[in-house]
């Protein structure tokens, strides 16, 4: 009887001991998930952190154990599902697959549709985008789990959103949002929907989304955003009172402390749009005095140097603002723009001093060798290397798009036309001259122009742009290309020209995805970024195989990001490409 007993009282405790082992290895395997959430989450939308991936990878090795030594346990299904997610996340797609087969043979009703969300969106990550599409709204019809039917609503606004369908991501997660029952959560996913709103000008979805965040969101940081957000919002709807009302009193409430500087920027934008200019100067000076080495007096020292190539035409004091954005902050998202600017200006006034150099020798004069100029630079009697035509052309084309000095680049570009008949640059100028009267709306100047250039040089490239009948493309567009590789070392500005005349000539030739790539790296390396983007896309379009198509991918995400932070900023003045 005692040895029965005995036995008994062991058999417990070897059963109560093996589960407690793979409750223990499971358990484990859970919170690794739980903390890789966590940081992944934190990132949401960015690159998931190594951390985490190292932690999904610690479940992976937590259920692979639980599986392999308690195959029969009550955990075993959780476990195929815990480590088919682990295994998505570290875009181990197939093995993903693998796990969810598991889990739809031995699943319940609740795992098996969790299991089917997972397979969707592996197939997605694979590339069977319209796949995964039909699986996540069939599983939407037919899930009776609000979780599930959140995650396919915003699963499906990514989707959208890859296919540039924006009406639809909205819409889906709007709906996720209302589904989500975790608040943190719920915080991301309107933060996601406030951004996308603000994008497209939905300025009441998005202020409605930016208050849910800061309702939900336990990040400070996103509350803060969503706050700033707000205010800009205000901004864009001319709510000047309520803007203004509400930045003052954040700037005095001690919760705020963090953001003061950005809301000290706002204000100046604020000013700015209301057309009151005479406090906004010394308002920046002071912000660049308080906030030093930050990126608040790098934004402040660029919007300096936009007034000092605007409103006040100082550029010493523009070029020295520009400068001190990247020693301020170099991480700055202005600071790439301001080092264009800085560079702008520095080529606008070498060319000044070689165009006055050509005039002394021209006017030579043997007593004086040296001499001051009105900008306060040294003339030296060495012949420049470039010619006056093409140094007025230099001039013009950054009066016109750099600085949107529209009547001093026309000025430039009549004295090619008017003192310099036998240069090339003359129905280069009238062909610039066309596409500046047609960006300021001058129509009639633009058609004046063009019917100059089509009757003084009805054969040249320029011509062929206006004139498909004057011109045998498929030679000429040849001989455009080398000319513009040639260019392209010399005087990258000429080569953007002769790449988008052989563009214009066919667009369907060998030579256009490598001067479509061509013309987008210009713009990209002077931070022309719309332009850059236009030229990007294009390439993706029309050759996504290409070798040029598959490096500016990553380019383009980049460069909407950097549009989506300049967008907010009233201040920023990109250049516009000619044509």
């Amino acid at each position: 009887m005692k040895l029965i007993l005995f036995l008994k009282q062991l058999s417990f405790v070897l059963i109560t001991c093996c589960s407690c082992a793979y409750f223990n290895t499971f358990y484990n395997a859970q919170q690794f998930y739980k903390e890789a959430d966590k940081l992944r989450l934190e990132k949401d939308g960015e690159m998931i952190p190594i951390t985490a991936l190292d932690k999904y990878g610690k479940v992976i090795d937590k259920c692979q154990k639980v599986l392999k030594e308690f195959p029969e346990s009550r955990y075993a299904v959780d476990a195929n599902l815990l480590m088919a997610k682990s295994r998505y996340y570290r875009k181990d797609y197939e093995n993903a697959l693998i796990e969810l087969n598991q889990v739809e043979k031995n699943g319940t009703n609740d795992q098996i549709q969790e299991a089917r969300y997972w397979q969707a969106l592996c197939k997605w990550k694979k590339g069977n985008v319209q796949t995964a599409i039909n699986e996540l709204e069939n599983l939407l019809v037919e899930a009776y789990s609000k979780n599930i039917q959140a995650k396919c609503h915003l699963s499906l606004s990514d989707l959208s959103k890859e296919l540039n369908d924006h009406e639809k991501s909205l819409f889906h997660l709007n709906k996720g949002a209302n589904l989500t029952q975790s608040r943190d959560e719920r915080g991301m996913i309107y933060a996601r929907l406030a951004e996308l709103a603000y994008n497209r000008n939905e300025y009441e979805l998005a202020e409605n989304a930016y208050i849910n965040v800061i309702a939900h969101s336990l990040s400070k940081e996103k509350v803060e955003k969503a706050h700033l957000q707000i205010l800009k919002i205000y901004r864009a709807q001319k709510k000047y009172k309520s803007a203004s009302k509400k930045i003052k009193s954040m700037l005095v409430d001690e919760k705020f402390k963090r953001i003061a500087g950005n809301l000290e920027l706002e204000l100046v934008q604020l000013y700015r749009s209301q057309g009151e200019l005479s406090e906004i100067e010394t308002r920046l000076e002071t912000i660049v005095n308080e906030y030093q080495r930050t990126p608040i007096s790098a934004e402040a020292y660029f919007q300096l140097g936009q007034i000092y190539t605007s409103e006040k035409w100082n550029l010493d004091k523009a070029k020295e603002s520009f400068d001190a954005v990247s020693k301020e902050s170099s991480k700055s998202i202005y600071s790439p723009m301001a080092k264009s600017r800085s560079k702008a200006i520095e080529i606008y006034k070498n060319s000044q001093l070689d165009i006055a150099t050509h005039n002394k020798i021209l006017n030579l004069d043997t007593n004086n060798v040296v001499k001051e100029d009105s900008l306060n630079l040294k003339i030296s009697l060495l012949p420049p290397k470039k010619s006056i035509p093409e140094l007025y052309y230099q001039i013009a084309d950054l009066e016109a798009f750099t600085f949107r000095r529209y009547d001093k680049a026309i000025e430039y570009l009549n004295k090619i036309i008017a003192e310099h008949s036998e240069s090339n640059f003359k129905p280069k100028s009238m062909f610039a001259l066309i596409f500046i009267y047609n960006a300021t709306g001058d129509t009639l100047e633009s058609q004046k122009y063009e019917k100059k250039l089509l009757s003084e040089f009805p054969t040249s490239e320029y011509s062929a742009y206006f004139d498909m009948d004057t011109i045998g493309f498929s030679s000429i567009q040849n001989d455009t290309y080398r000319k513009a590789e040639s260019e392209a070392k010399m005087s990258p500005l000429l080569a953007v020209s002769s790449y988008k005349l052989a563009l214009s000539m066919n667009r369907m030739s060998d030579l256009a995805a490598p001067a479509m790539y061509s013309i987008g790296y210009y713009y990209d390396q002077e931070t022309v970024i719309d332009s850059a983007l236009k030229y990007y896309k294009l390439l993706i379009e029309d050759y996504p195989d290409s070798e040029q198509g598959k490096v500016v991918s990553e380019r383009i995400r980049i460069l909407n990001d950097i549009i989506a932070i300049s967008n907010n900023d009233t201040l920023m003045i990109n250049k516009q490409e000619e044509n």
